[in-house]
């Protein structure tokens, strides 16, 4: 094999200024920025001599979306003990999946307690960590769970009011599992105090839906077909998400580590496997639409893949690369490290990459790679510090990344890279490691 290819700092730093910069307004999903974002994709996978994975070369695969909405913004009546409190969304809750109109009986269950008595009920739920999760409330049978804001929830309210109310449907997409049937209900923890005295009552839901709002992502998938006989059922993909969260409020969320930064790093590892001797095996580069919105990119490809995915041997994601994180520092993570012999492999042949510190926090459920996990693919996510201050914020800019650390972190995936579609090696679940 020849010596891995110097790693074009410019090219990686052009492409991230480009993907984070003002004129795509942060590449929300669905928008007219996040498709000229897939246009530019495109133009940097033919300059590098990539060919397009669909039929008769093409690029773009059109993902079509169906975005619930309410009419009107949802409300919630609560009454006990002669005491009533009415509850809007936006300044008071943020809510998920609740129906139309709902009236059913109220009640307030304490952490740890019994979930005998919550079927058909409205449950006011002190939770708290180590006991039951909301959703297993929902799953015995309630019919909503109010819960308080924790800290995440509180730092992105502005991003969870935007949010489909009942969720994002991706048209012809996999089938889903049954949802849990009810609705849930975060409130601002000075809310959610306030309803100390509010015991057993009667509660009224109000939320009338509107018409579905129609859209369309794109996912930008190139391919350099191997040498071997059967290249393509040992393929390797390498993928990324291009989307953000777009202008809020009149500000733009750049998403320059979230995730220009993986998209600047697969675009480079395609122009240098591009401009190399053809590998054994298949490479794919995927750049996934609106994984922001609940990886729906990715959903589509995984139920829509130029080849079957049972063909995929693996699946790198690059997600967040550009801001050290002190808890590792110097190096990347692989999220699910304990579930496969990738990870391994991988740092053996060079690469800066790290178990992940933080498997609390179930990172590899996280990221376009599940998706591709969920059907077979030992697929997993490469970052660096996912627990950014920059997180979903404005900060997350040209500004605050690392350009330094991002050359020097993708410089040391070229060699196994490299190594990797040109091997034999066979990447593969540790037992009880596939989802």
């Amino acid at each position: 094999m020849n010596a891995p290819a110097p790693v074009c700092t410019t090219c990686v730093k052009a492409n991230l200024e480009h993907l984070a910069g003002d004129a795509l307004h942060g590449r929300k999903c669905g928008s007219e920025d996040e498709h000229a974002a897939a246009s530019y994709l495109v133009s940097q996978l033919k300059r590098s001599g990539i060919r397009g994975a669909f039929e008769r070369g093409g690029y773009l695969q059109p993902v079509q979306l169906l975005r619930r909405r309410f009419a009107v913004p949802p409300t919630v009546e609560l009454s006990s003990g002669g005491r009533t409190v009415k509850l809007a969304e936006g300044d008071d809750m943020v809510v998920s999946d609740m129906p139309a109109t709902l009236e059913a009986p109220l009640t307030r269950l304490a952490a740890g307690g019994p979930l005998a008595d919550v079927p058909g009920k409205v449950v006011i739920y002190d939770f708290a960590p180590g006991a039951a999760p909301p959703a297993a409330v929902l799953r015995a049978g309630a019919a909503a769970v109010i819960v308080r804001a924790g800290g995440v929830a509180l730092r992105r309210w502005d991003e969870l009011l935007q949010r489909a109310p009942g969720g994002t449907e991706v048209v012809a997409g996999p089938p889903h599992e049954a949802p849990t049937g009810g609705a849930t209900i975060v409130l601002k923890p000075e809310v959610f105090a306030s309803l100390a005295d509010i015991g057993d009552g009667a509660a009224k839901l109000t939320a009338a839906q509107g018409e579905p709002e129609a859209r369309t992502t794109y996912n930008v998938i190139g391919v350099i077909h191997g040498r071997e006989r059967d290249a393509d059922r040992h393929a390797i993909l390498l993928s990324a998400h291009y989307d953000h969260l777009g202008v809020r409020n009149g500000v733009i969320f750049h998403g320059a580590d979230d995730d220009a930064s993986g998209t600047a790093a697969v675009l480079e590892f395609a122009r240098i496997l591009g401009s190399g001797p053809r590998p054994r095996r298949t490479v794919y580069f995927g750049l996934f639409g609106c994984e922001e919105e609940g990886e729906l990119g990715s959903e589509y490809f995984q139920s829509h893949p130029p080849e079957p995915t049972s063909d995929f041997a693996a699946n790198l994601e690059f997600e967040m690369i550009a801001v050290d994180d002190p808890k590792n520092p110097g190096a990347l993570m692989l999220t699910g490290w304990e579930r496969s012999n990738l990870g391994p492999a991988l740092k053996a042949h060079g690469a800066l990459i790290e178990p992940d510190p933080y498997p609390q926090q179930r990172f590899f459920q996280r990221s376009d790679n599940y998706q591709l996990a969920l059907s077979g693919v030992v697929a997993q996510a490469v970052t660096a510090w996912p627990l950014t201050p920059t997180y979903h914020s404005p900060t997350d800019d040209l500004a605050h990344v690392d350009l330094a650390f991002m050359d020097r972190v993708i410089a040391s995936f070229v060699p196994p890279i490299q190594w990797l579609v040109n091997s034999d090696f066979q990447p593969q679940w540790n037992p009880g490691g596939r989802p």
